[in-house]
C-alpha cells in the first residue's frame, strides 16, 4: 500500500451550502484558506478541512472524522449525517500506507449496509453483503487452509497477497461506485481544487475511534 486518503463521499447531495454544512457537522471558527487540488487535499494537515463536488458527489477530506465510521457503534457524526442526508448515500474511506490501513463503510438511507476495514494486523470490522465493486477481488481469494486467512491472487503478483495488502484495492474499486473510476485512476478527480478552511472542532465525546488504537 502507498496512498493515504480520508473523505466523506455524500451521493447526490442536492444543493448543499458548504460552509453551512460544516458548522452543522460541529466544525467552528471556519477561516477559509488557499484550496488545493484533491491530490493534495485527500489527507489533509491536522485542524484543516477540504470540501467540494464532483461528479455529482459531496466530498469532505478530512483527517480523522471518517476513522471513526468504523467502530462497531455508529458515532455522533454518522447520526447526523444520516439525518442531514436520510435519503442519501453516504460513503466513508480511509488509507494510510504506514500500516496498511484501509477501510470504506457505505450508508444507504440512514442504514449501514456495508462496512469492512483493516490493518497489518488483520481484519477490524467486516459487516454486510459484499458489493458489486468487491466482487472482481473477491472472485480472486481463497481461505487459507492453515491460517484462515483470506489471501488474494493479484494481478502481476506471482505470490498471494494478505487482506491488508490487499485492502488498497478493495478501496480503490469501492470508490468506482461514485467516480466512474477506480480512485488511482480518476485523473480528473484529482485535478479538481476544493475549498479550504483552518478549522475548530466542537463535536460530542463518543467512543475511542478505531485510528486512535493504533
Amino acid at each position: 500500500m502507498g496512498w493515504k486518503a480520508s473523505m466523506i463521499i455524500i451521493h447526490q447531495p442536492g444543493e448543499v451550502d458548504h460552509r453551512e454544512l460544516l458548522k452543522r457537522l460541529g466544525f467552528i471558527n471556519l477561516n477559509k484558506i488557499a484550496g488545493l487540488d484533491v491530490a493534495s487535499a485527500i489527507y489533509p494537515r491536522e485542524e484543516e478541512i477540504y470540501i467540494g463536488n464532483y461528479k455529482n458527489n459531496l466530498l469532505i477530506c478530512e483527517g480523522s472524522l471518517p476513522y471513526t465510521f468504523f467502530n462497531q457503534q455508529p458515532p455522533f457524526i454518522e447520526e447526523l449525517l444520516t439525518h442531514l442526508f436520510p435519503d442519501k448515500e453516504i460513503a466513508v474511506i480511509v488509507l494510510h500506507n504506514v500500516v496498511n490501513l484501509w477501510g470504506f463503510s457505505i450508508i444507504r438511507n440512514g442504514k449501514r449496509i456495508r462496512t469492512r476495514a483493516g490493518e497489518y494486523t488483520g481484519n477490524v470490522i467486516d459487516f454486510g453483503t459484499p458489493l458489486k465493486e468487491e466482487e472482481y477481488l473477491l472472485s480472486k481469494s481463497f481461505i487459507d487452509e492453515e491460517t484462515g486467512e483470506r489471501m488474494y491472487l493479484l494481478d502481476g503478483w506471482k505470490e498471494p497477497c494478505t487482506e491488508d495488502a490487499t485492502g488498497e484495492e478493495l478501496v480503490f474499486s469501492v470508490c468506482s461506485r461514485y467516480f466512474g473510476q477506480k480512485l488511482d485512476e480518476a485523473d480528473e478527480l484529482f485535478d479538481t481544487e476544493f475549498t479550504g478552511y483552518e478549522v475548530a472542532k466542537n463535536l460530542p465525546a463518543g467512543p475511542k475511534p478505531w485510528w486512535k488504537v493504533w
